[in-house]
């Protein structure tokens, strides 16, 4: 394995336990039995998600995880004190959001480059191909397209860009109404377009970019704040 960009979150995440011993029936049991998984097949896909989340807390770019380890995170957010207290807070120091999608016919396209950047990924940081068991190959035709996720301080998410242009529109018209009803002068109109303008921007998210490894060996991906007093991190998509 390579020298993580992260070891002291990778440490808390590989020691994370997902199964209360005092359950009757512990996460990794409920997991194999709800998706009729073997207790190998189980095992890999928890490894796989451990990978996958680690690398949205250090990505800021959008991610899409794979059936089984979205299988694995939607039943983690089932726990939901478990997830959110132990796992994002005390854990990764951050939260990680799981948002829904919005259908694959809209953004198909985007999804499966979001999963070819992911494969790219795990090669990268973790110094070994992904495990074909559980991350099919972005041209498997059979891989459903459910799933996106956004790393911390990542691209701006297209509902924003979406709102950021229905603000713009109606702030224009809005001021367009005043001025050719006589209610405010050409000087005015201006002056509230730019400033609808300047307070809608300051609204978007700020797009940054995930500083890759360079070749020399520098370790230089993205760290993320915590959910105390930072940014939070951001996951989207599943079904």
């Amino acid at each position: 394995m390579n020298d993580l960009t992260d070891q002291d979150l990778w440490n808390k995440i590989t020691g994370y336990d997902f199964d209360d011993p005092q359950a009757e029936a512990p996460f990794s049991v409920r997991l194999a039995r709800d998706n009729g998984w073997t207790p190998e097949r189980t095992k890999t896909a928890i490894d796989q998600y451990r990978r996958f989340i680690y690398l949205v807390c250090i990505s800021d770019d959008m991610l899409s995880p794979s059936p089984d380890v979205d299988k694995v995170w939607h039943l983690h957010l089932i726990y939901t004190k478990d997830y959110w207290k132990r796992f994002c807070d005390e854990t990764l120091g951050q939260e990680v959001h799981h948002y829904p999608s919005r259908g694959a016919d809209e953004s198909q396209g985007h999804l499966r480059d979001a999963y070819a950047r992911t494969l790219e990924f795990l090669t990268e940081e973790f110094g070994e191909a992904p495990d074909a068991t559980v991350w099919p190959a972005a041209d498997a035709r059979d891989r459903p397209l459910a799933t996106g996720a956004l790393g911390l301080g990542s691209a701006v998410l297209p509902a924003a860009e979406i709102t950021f242009g229905i603000a713009l529109v109606l702030i224009v018209i809005t001021v367009s109404l005043l001025w050719s009803s006589g209610m405010i002068g050409k000087e005015i109109g201006v002056g509230l377009c730019v400033a609808g303008f300047i307070a809608a921007i300051a609204f978007l998210p700020i797009r940054r970019r995930r500083r890759r490894r360079s070749a020399a060996g520098d370790s230089g991906c993205g760290a993320g704040g915590s959910s105390g007093d930072g940014d939070g991190g951001g996951c989207g998509g599943g079904d």
